[in-house]
C-alpha cells in the first residue's frame, strides 16, 4: 500500500498519469516540456503530491483547458487537508485512513463487538494500557463511528462470533447493538458457534471496499506480531469468500436482531 497518500492524493496522481498517457507523452519527454526533472515526475505518479503550481504546469502542458482545472485542484485541496486522526498523534494510521475512506465496511469479528458498534464503556473495557492511552482511543473510536451518521455513509456488513454476545454486553451496548442493525446500511448477523470448525476461527478481519474503481479491495487482521494488511487482488478476492461463506453460516439479519432484542441479552 501507499502509505504517503490519502484516497484523494492517489486518484490524483492516477489522473496526471492518464493524461501524460493520454497526450502521448513519456515521463522524460513531459519532464522537459514542464521543466520538471524526470526523476521527481516520476515520483509524482506514484507517491508525491505536486505543488499548486506543479500541477497547474502538468494540466497545461497535457492540454488541459484552465476551465476544466476544477476538479483537479479540488482534489489536490483533499489532499492535502488535514486528517482529523492527526490529533491522536499515531504511530500506524495505515487502517484509521482506509476506513475513513472507505464506503464499504465487511467484517468478522471472533472476539469483541465491532469496533463501529461499540459504546464508549464497551471500548474502554476492551483496551488495555494507561489511562490516558485508553482515554484516547476511545475518543478516537467513537470519532470514527461519525461516518455511520454523515454523509457520504459508510456502508457495514459486521459477523459477529456469538460467544462475544455472552461477555461484556450491558443495557446500553444492546440497546446500541439494536440501534445500529436497524439502520439501512448497515447489517449485522450473528455466526452461531457450532461444534464444527470454519474459516473464521482463525480470527478476526476486515474488508475494506472503495468507490474508486482503481482503488482495490483492503484487508487487515491484527495479530500478536502487529496489525497486517493487504491490497493484493488474489488474497483479498480470498478473503471475501470466506466472509461470504461465514455470511452464509450466520442467522439472518433478521434473526439476528430478534436475538438481540429478548429480554435475557444484555442484563
Amino acid at each position: 500500500m501507499n502509505h504517503d497518500l490519502n484516497y484523494y492524493g492517489k486518484q490524483l496522481l492516477r489522473a496526471l498519469r492518464f493524461l501524460r498517457e493520454q497526450a502521448r507523452l513519456t515521463q522524460e519527454e513531459a519532464g522537459r516540456r514542464v521543466h520538471i526533472e524526470y526523476k521527481k515526475l516520476s515520483r509524482i505518479e506514484r507517491r508525491q503530491l505536486p505543488t499548486y503550481h506543479e500541477l497547474i504546469t502538468l494540466l497545461d502542458a497535457y492540454g488541459v483547458p484552465s476551465c476544466d482545472y476544477g476538479p483537479y485542484v479540488a482534489l489536490w485541496e483533499l489532499a492535502r487537508k488535514r486528517p482529523w486522526w492527526r490529533d491522536y498523534q499515531l504511530d500506524d494510521t495505515r487502517y484509521i485512513r482506509m476506513e475513513d475512506e472507505a464506503t464499504m465496511k465487511y467484517e468478522f469479528q471472533l472476539g469483541h463487538i465491532p469496533t463501529l458498534l461499540q459504546t464508549a464503556d464497551y471500548a474502554r473495557a476492551s483496551m488495555s494500557g494507561s489511562r490516558q492511552t485508553v482515554r484516547k482511543f476511545t475518543e478516537m473510536r467513537m470519532r470514527q463511528q461519525q461516518r455511520l451518521d454523515r454523509e457520504p455513509l459508510l456502508h457495514v456488513h459486521a459477523l459477529i462470533h456469538e460467544p462475544v454476545l455472552r461477555q461484556g454486553i450491558n443495557r446500553a451496548q444492546r440497546d446500541l447493538l439494536i440501534e445500529r442493525a436497524e439502520m439501512p446500511h448497515i447489517t449485522v448477523q450473528i455466526v452461531p458457534q457450532r461444534n464444527s470448525l470454519h474459516e473464521g476461527l482463525n480470527g478476526s478481519i476486515v474488508l475494506l471496499s472503495f468507490d474508486d474503481y482503481f482503488e482495490p479491495d483492503a484487508a487487515f487482521t491484527e495479530t500478536v506480531l502487529g496489525l497486517q494488511d493487504t491490497q493484493e487482488l488474489e488474497q483479498t478476492a480470498t478473503i471475501r469468500h470466506s466472509l461470504d461463506h461465514l455470511a452464509r453460516l450466520a442467522l439472518s439479519p433478521e434473526e439476528s436482531l430478534i436475538v438481540f432484542k429478548t429480554p435475557r441479552f444484555g442484563r
